[in-house]
C-alpha cells in the first residue's frame, strides 16, 4: 500500500512541470539523431566481426578436442581388438564347446563303497 502512494506522488511531480526523461529523445534534433546512427553503425559492425571471430575460434577448439577424443577412442578400440586377437591365438580365448559335469556328494560316496 505504501508503494502505491509513492508512485502517485512521483507521477504528480513529473506532470507539474519537470521534464519527463522519455520526452528528451523526442525533442532531439535530426542532426543529433543522424550523428547517433552514424556512430552506431560502425560500432555494430565491429561487434559483429569480433563476435564472428571469437565464434570461429571456439568452433575450431571444439573441433580439435572432438578430433582428439575420437582419435583416442579409435586407438583404444584398436588396442583392445589386437589384445583379443592375440589372446585367442594363444588359446586363452573364449571356450566355444564346453560340457558341464555335475557330481553330487551322494554319488561320490556310492562309488567309493562299491
Amino acid at each position: 500500500m505504501r508503494d502505491d502512494y509513492r508512485k502517485i506522488i512521483i507521477r504528480r511531480i513529473i506532470h507539474q512541470g519537470q521534464a519527463d526523461p522519455t520526452d528528451e529523445s523526442l525533442n532531439a534534433s535530426p542532426i543529433n539523431r543522424w550523428a547517433f546512427y552514424l556512430t552506431l553503425i560502425p560500432v555494430v559492425i565491429v561487434v559483429v566481426v569480433l563476435g564472428a571471430f571469437f565464434f570461429s575460434i571456439v568452433l575450431a577448439l571444439f573441433a580439435a578436442v572432438a578430433a582428439a577424443v575420437s582419435a583416442r577412442l579409435w586407438w583404444l578400440r584398436r588396442k583392445f581388438r589386437q589384445s583379443m586377437a592375440a589372446s585367442a591365438e594363444q588359446g586363452n580365448g573364449i571356450i566355444e564347446d564346453a560340457e558341464i559335469i555335475e557330481i553330487r556328494e551322494d554319488d561320490k560316496k556310492n562309488r567309493g563303497h562299491r
